[in-house]
């Protein structure tokens, strides 16, 4: 019998910075569907930011590249919050 994988999306808040988080006029905006991210990231009225640099600015961009990929670990800031702990 062939094993096969299944069906649909994978988890995608495992592909998602711990540490990024998006703020809009009201504050921060909670991340409870990772499949929006990117239309909220779009919109003129939301920050990119992460909690490991507060004041920082993020550029859509770079969050699509490194914050919103499994390759978020080799974000800068992740790298520099490790080698501190």
């Amino acid at each position: 019998m062939i094993q096969r994988t299944g069906f649909g999306l994978p988890n995608l808040r495992r592909n998602v910075c711990p540490h990024f988080y998006m703020s809009g006029l009201r504050g921060a905006i909670p991340i409870q569907a990772p499949h929006l991210l990117k239309a909220l990231m779009r919109q003129d009225s939301t920050v990119s930011r992460c909690q490991l640099r507060g004041g920082v600015h993020l550029e859509q961009g770079y969050v699509a590249d490194i914050c919103l990929s499994p390759r978020f670990n080799q974000c800068v800031f992740y790298e520099d919050d490790l080698t501190r702990g």
